[in-house]
């Protein structure tokens, strides 16, 4: 039997909860979050969350090669 591998992302914990939203609704927040795992591990990236999520949350997040732009206020 080939044992199966599963890939679940990786772990990161957010530092800081930006005060912009974006999304249709204003329900996507924008965090700065410390990656706990993998090659790119203790870099801080922007990534946006959507659902309520509060400051030392941990979160998985699929890569960590990318980061999100900041929020434009118009």
């Amino acid at each position: 039997m080939a044992s199966e591998l599963k890939f679940d992302g990786y772990l990161a914990e957010v530092v800081e909860v930006l005060p912009d939203r974006t999304g249709m609704f204003g329900s996507v927040l924008q965090v700065m979050c410390k990656v706990l795992e993998g090659s790119d591990k203790g870099r801080v990236i922007r990534r946006n969350i959507v659902g309520f999520v509060k400051k030392g949350d941990l979160i998985r997040l699929p890569d960590t090669s990318r980061e999100d732009k900041p929020i434009q206020v118009r």
